[in-house]
């Protein structure tokens, strides 16, 4: 930790677009949640996440080294764009901070390689994703659980939906039932269907399908906000607006590029299915652009 021994203040070292837009607009906010190695503050609909450098950038996220032992839910905390106090327990300073963003998206491999990265995440998370979560969705008979039995079917309209969006000029219809019904779709503070979601807008992003992107992300917007918990509503909207963290971005990257070791390794960084849940999302999208991508490359003279 960063800490000057005169005022006992903590320095956050960074911090993303949206955690300084969020501490330049509330003054106050409440601890939300306490876990190992981050909390969450929040004002109404809107939440940043403290955490150690261990948990990656990300752009909810201000990354500073503190004792979380003393904070606990419901603490009220002062917030302004020069730092943030939480009761007593702990201060934090932008006076050294530095602001994080992801790099560009790299080149994409080719149309077929793209198809043949998509099978090698499908199996490998056949083998490697948690029991738990959607990590598994595309395995067959490998322990289905009851969440993956909702999913299949949901997961199905979903791309069919997507399909739909790169087929016609037009927005498809029932955008509203195929995406908002993988909203809220799992138990925990980040729902199953929300991180897939969320992977598969990563994934179009950096495959500059922007149609396709904006089409999914009015999608999501549009859904009433109880469909999810709001922690996990903020994080998808932030997703829908083209902001990611540190992890994903960089398995994202490796997809598009086709390694899926480095894949793997970053997916493994996130929680402890939420990772995996989103590969899933982006390897579901990855088969429909290469799908799209591969016909358009066959009728070409």
């Amino acid at each position: 930790m960063i800490l000057d021994a005169a005022s006992d203040v903590v320095t956050i070292v960074r911090s993303g677009v949206l955690a300084r837009e969020f501490c330049r607009q509330n003054a106050h906010a409440e601890v939300a949640a306490v876990f190992e190695r981050s909390l969450y503050l929040r004002a109404g609909d809107t939440f940043v996440c403290l955490g150690a450098p261990a948990l990656g950038n990300g752009p909810l996220t201000l990354i500073a080294d503190f004792p979380r032992s003393r904070l606990h839910r419901g603490q009220g905390a002062s917030v302004s764009a020069r730092g943030i106090t939480i009761g007593a327990a702990a201060r934090l300073s932008f006076d050294r901070c530095e602001p994080w963003q992801p790099p560009r998206w790299p080149l994409a491999v080719s149309p077929r390689e793209l198809t043949d990265i998509g099978q090698a995440i499908a199996a490998r998370s056949a083998i490697e994703a948690p029991a738990e979560g959607l990590g598994r969705v595309h395995a067959q008979g490998r322990g289905e659980t009851p969440l993956r039995r909702i999913a299949g079917a949901r997961i199905a309209r979903f791309v069919s939906w997507l399909r739909g969006v790169f087929e016609t000029d037009l927005a498809p219809t029932a955008e509203s039932e195929a995406v908002q019904g993988l909203i809220g779709l799992g138990p925990g503070l980040t729902p199953a269907g929300d991180d897939f979601l969320a992977g598969a807008l990563a994934l179009l992003d950096a495959l500059a399908e922007t149609k396709a992107h904006a089409t999914l992300a009015r999608a999501i917007n549009a859904g009433p906000r109880g469909l999810t918990s709001p922690l996990s509503g903020c994080l998808l909207r932030a997703a829908a607006a083209g902001h990611v963290g540190e992890h994903l971005h960089c398995a994202i990257s490796a997809v598009i590029s086709g390694d899926v070791d480095t894949a793997i390794a970053a997916i493994r960084n996130i929680g402890h299915s939420s990772g995996w849940d989103m590969l899933a999302g982006a390897a579901t999208a990855l088969h429909v652009v290469a799908t799209v991508r591969s016909r358009g490359s066959r009728h070409r003279p």
